[in-house]
């Protein structure tokens, strides 16, 4: 692959995940405004629910990697 290419590549994945932060940003903001409007308070607990989906299940995937490098090892050895 070309530079040009990599380069172009690597701005549309970040345009991508900007564009998915505004999103997320912009919900959080559309909370925040109606709780203000209807209950005169603009705090809103986000807790779990501002996480992506992605990074959670990312976590979940590398600990299971690790996991099976463990157990690999650990069968390697038993041989």
């Amino acid at each position: 692959m070309r530079f040009d290419e990599k380069i172009k590549q690597m701005l549309g994945k970040a345009a991508s995940e900007i564009g998915q932060e505004l999103s997320r940003m912009g919900v959080q903001g559309q909370a925040e405004l109606g709780s203000a409007l209807f209950t005169g308070n603009a705090y809103v607990p986000y807790g779990q629910g501002q996480n992506r989906d992605g990074a959670v299940h990312g976590m979940e995937g590398q600990q299971q990697e690790v996991q099976q490098d463990i157990q690999r090892e650990n069968e390697g050895h038993s041989l």
